[in-house]
């Protein structure tokens, strides 16, 4: 399984609000895990998934109006080792404690 971090950018001279709430709104409906934060949305699945759930927060967005969208996607897609979110959090908190 993969990880990866989305950023969504909509070019309105508004608010980005409602196209992130967008975005969240597509993963949930693609059954994606993902968390949340301020500055961007970490997700865990399929590399060929999270690309159709990017191309499907773009599709929404301009569905929405906005006449100019951007993205950037960061994909970490290990195929040695079985990672989560949470396992790459877990494995820097454990390094942590033993430096």
């Amino acid at each position: 399984m993969a990880t990866a971090s989305i950023t969504i950018g909509a070019n309105t001279g508004e608010g980005i609000r409602e196209y992130v709430a967008a975005a969240l709104d597509v993963l949930d409906e693609m059954g994606i895990h993902y968390e949340f934060s301020a500055m961007a949305t970490n997700v865990e699945g399929d590399v060929e998934l999270i690309c159709k759930a990017l191309v499907a927060i773009h599709k929404r967005c301009h569905e929405l109006g906005a006449p100019r969208v951007e993205s950037l996607l960061k994909i970490d897609d290990r195929i040695d080792v079985e990672q989560t979110l949470t396992s790459k959090v877990q494995h820097v908190n454990d390094f942590r404690k033993h430096a």
